[in-house]
């Protein structure tokens, strides 16, 4: 059985990286040059701080844990490449890749959520509990990826190691793949590209 202090560990994570990424983007608009590691040990040292500030005698990170206890493993491998990509101004996912993440996220809550919440009297929900069609679905549409080269694959994969070894609080499968949060960004996500490119094609050529 996984030690508390690990699925602990887990679950903050999401939350911390965040932050990460939230300060690495402030330090960019302010103008900080930092990068690499320089850049992860600021921004990082902050986010513990932050996470660890007592509200009411207990730390924010509590609290975030209150609302929301298991993010997903898709949400925390999104977030390690989007903090690494931006501190050593690298590629690890491509356009591909992101679309996967993406396209996973919103398909995935759209097929989960509505129905889980009553929508009908079939709740998805339920198959994360034992073997049934959710586990032979993922294990296809996870060979389909590695098989076109879309490193999102690997992230379904880890997935479903965590699962195995039970790393987050939760014992239903859908709670490693997905959450609230992932598949809300995922939305804002799909949805923003089409309206930024509407709007870029409107500036006039030659606009500063």
């Amino acid at each position: 059985m996984t030690s508390p202090i690990v699925t602990e560990l887990c679950s903050t994570a999401s939350p911390w990286l965040a932050l990460v990424l939230g300060l690495q983007r402030l330090m960019t608009w302010r103008g900080f040059n930092l990068r690499g590691g320089g850049q992860l040990l600021v921004a990082g040292g902050v986010a513990l701080a932050v996470l660890l500030i007592p509200v009411e005698r207990v730390a924010v990170a509590r609290w975030i844990s209150g609302i929301n206890a298991n993010f997903s493993v898709s949400l925390l491998a999104a977030l390690i490449v989007a903090v690494c990509e931006r501190a050593f101004a690298r590629t690890w996912f491509s356009s591909r890749d992101w679309d996967a993440c993406w396209i996973f996220g919103a398909v995935g809550g759209l097929a989960l959520y509505p129905l889980a919440l009553g929508l009908s009297r079939f709740d998805p929900y339920e198959w994360g509990w034992h073997v049934s069609p959710l586990f032979a679905i993922m294990a296809v549409l996870t060979g389909w990826l590695l098989w076109k080269q879309i490193r999102f694959g690997f992230v379904l994969l880890l997935a479903a190691a965590a699962f195995q070894l039970h790393l987050l609080e939760s014992t239903n499968y859908w709670d490693y793949l997905l959450d609230p949060i992932y598949v809300l960004v995922s939305f804002v996500v799909l949805i923003r590209r089409p309206l930024s490119a509407r709007a870029a094609r409107r500036v006039p050529q030659g606009t500063p």
